[in-house]
């Protein structure tokens, strides 16, 4: 029986983490995306004002508006994370984010060519990796479109990846010459 690889298990495991406490909140008064930490575990990752900068108030919204309401008036507005945009929470959003990109890297790589990596392959690959994923995300907040999202997100694994053949490709070598 052979063992499970335990670099895609820790990307699926910072996977969920990532899906349960990152999330996309949208400006009540321009609707423009920003990432944010949630400050509890949750599924949902979009919140936004259905009522944005309106007088209109959660008795003159429909059933599930005034569960968006709710929603982001809990995590967002309670929270002051739409006042606290500089440091930590974007920052730590981009952290998780590539740390689940660099293990299942890690975790694809090996599955395909048996390399064994080195002490340094994780925190190298994780350092190279870190800023075209905060550009990708940034241009993907900016554009706000589906096309846009799905080309960054392919360019975000093809980087990945990339970068971690690049990383592993002398020793790669020596083990199958």
């Amino acid at each position: 029986m052979s063992r499970p690889n335990i670099y895609i298990l820790s990307g699926l495991v910072f996977f969920i983490l990532t899906w349960l406490f990152v999330g996309i909140y949208r400006d009540a008064e321009f609707y423009e995306p920003y990432l944010f930490i949630k400050y509890r575990p949750t599924p949902k990752i979009i919140f936004y004002s259905p009522t944005g900068m309106s007088d209109l108030t959660l008795d003159d919204l429909s059933k599930d508006k005034q569960t968006e309401e709710i929603a982001f008036q809990e995590f967002v507005y309670r929270e002051d994370v739409w006042r606290n945009r500089i440091f930590p929470m974007p920052l730590l959003s981009l952290i998780l984010i590539q740390l689940t990109l660099t293990l299942f890297s890690l975790g694809i790589l090996k599955g395909k060519h048996a390399v064994t990596y080195k002490q340094w392959h994780l925190p190298i690959h994780f350092a190279i990796g870190f800023i075209p994923t905060s550009i990708s995300i940034c241009l993907m907040l900016t554009f706000d479109n589906l096309f846009v999202t799905i080309i960054g997100i392919f360019f975000l694994l093809a980087i990945n990846y990339a970068s971690l053949i690049l990383l592993t490709k002398n020793r790669h070598k020596k083990i199958t010459s």
